[in-house]
């Protein structure tokens, strides 16, 4: 196959006309680093490993994207480009690719969702947990990062603030102690504490 002409379609993709009729659209960093040139001969196997190149280049664009809003988990990322419909192979080389650049880091993302969840929604250990394996997290990570993150105290206290505030709101709305305790003890399991931390917060309210 022989290029005939390349022209600009638009600020980030040109298009690649052959002698045959054929034509090929490539993002303007694909066909930088293809080398590609007026006259150039290529073979069915390098048209269709620049279709490849291109599709894996949008993979990775769109991860960017993604990352780009917040941090994402191996997983995350893997079942967001599968819903876009790319295929399993290139997904997988583009998150291995990503993985050796340091742009994915799962124990990095689990260190963060922890720091986060636990400073400003006081989540119990239980339910941060349960949240990292929805996400996909290898259960080794998530042990060791609990462990660095939340004591026994830190449960405690992060129990009692949240228990504090729903507290004051049952309170002001003339409910009694008693049907109060009840309704504490509903919303902390709720929110995934132990009943030995639950107890002794309801004693301390």
């Amino acid at each position: 196959m022989k290029v005939t002409r390349i022209v600009k379609k638009d600020a980030r993709n040109v298009i690649i006309y052959f002698e045959d009729d054929e034509k090929l659209i490539l993002a303007f960093d694909v066909f930088m680093k293809s080398g590609l040139r007026k006259n150039d001969e290529i073979s069915d196997d390098r048209f269709s490993s620049l279709i490849e190149e291109n599709i894996k280049y949008h993979i990775k664009q769109r991860a960017f994207r993604y990352l780009g809003r917040r941090l994402h988990s191996e997983s995350e990322l893997r079942t967001k480009l599968m819903q876009k419909g790319y295929e399993k192979k290139l997904i997988n080389e583009i998150l291995d690719d990503l993985k050796r650049n340091s742009y994915i880091d799962d124990k990095g993302f689990a260190n963060v969702f922890a720091e986060e969840k636990l400073k400003r929604k006081q989540w119990s250990e239980k339910k941060l947990k349960s949240e990292l394996i929805k996400k996909g997290v290898n259960a080794n990570i998530i042990s060791e990062v609990l462990q660095s993150k939340i004591s026994d105290e830190d449960n405690f206290n992060n129990a009692f603030i949240v228990a504090s505030k729903k507290y004051e709101s049952l309170k002001k709305r003339g409910i009694e102690d008693k049907l109060i305790r009840q309704k504490l003890i509903t919303f902390l399991q709720s929110r995934g504490y132990d009943y030995d931390i639950i107890k002794q917060v309801c004693d301390k309210l």
